[in-house]
């Protein structure tokens, strides 16, 4: 009886075994990305960290965008970046472009930086389409750059023409010039078309006039 009673005391006084934690959602699905091999599945787990939108998801979705060795996934994850507005996330949207190195991916930053009513989005879009090494990304900010209507759009337009010294950025320039039909825009296409030393962008200014 004796014994009985203190083998209850000792385990009454043994330490409770600690209790195991559950893993977060986010932190499975973190889990279930990193070991996942197809790039379907992986897509459907960002998309599922992006609903759940908590620190460690965003973390997550930050991480894949800037280093995951398959570009499709990385395009992806700055897609659903992209999806939520306001400063903060046009912060982190610049900040990937600068960072980022492939010109795929630094288009697809552009197109969706420029549906962002923010004037460090167009200061951006004015700097790469003025002096970006890379002939399709500055014809891609041009492109958005040109899609805002307004004579001051168009007096950047020509501001870029004249400090350009590329011909393929200055034809692209005149194309925009001639669909947006202002009166400064059409004075401009007449300068062109009447003095530029250029004679193929005198015959894209003339040819934009015609239309």
């Amino acid at each position: 009886m004796i014994a009985h009673v203190i083998t209850a005391l000792l385990v009454l006084q043994a330490p409770a075994a600690a209790p195991r934690t559950a893993s977060s959602p986010t932190a499975t699905l973190i889990a279930l990305y990193d070991g996942a091999r197809d790039a379907e599945t992986k897509e459907s787990i960002i998309r599922h960290l992006a609903e759940r939108g908590d620190q460690a998801a965003v973390a997550k979705i930050i991480a894949i965008a800037k280093a995951d060795a398959d570009d499709d996934l990385r395009e992806t994850a700055i897609r659903h970046l992209a999806d939520e507005r306001g400063e903060a996330r046009t912060t982190l949207l610049l900040q990937l472009y600068d960072e980022e190195r492939d010109t795929d991916l630094k288009e697809t930053l552009i197109r969706h930086l420029a549906d962002r009513d923010d004037k460090r989005v167009t200061d951006k879009l004015i700097a790469i389409a003025k002096s970006d090494r890379d002939d399709d990304l500055r014809e891609t900010a041009l492109r958005h750059l040109a899609e805002a209507p307004g004579e001051a759009r168009t007096t950047l337009l020509i501001e870029i023409y004249d400090g350009s010294s590329s011909t393929d950025l200055k034809e692209t320039i005149i194309r925009h010039l001639g669909e947006r039909g202002d009166a400064k825009a059409s004075a401009k296409l007449l300068a062109i078309a009447k003095g530029d030393a250029d004679s193929d962008l005198r015959d894209a200014a003339i040819q934009q006039i015609a239309k």
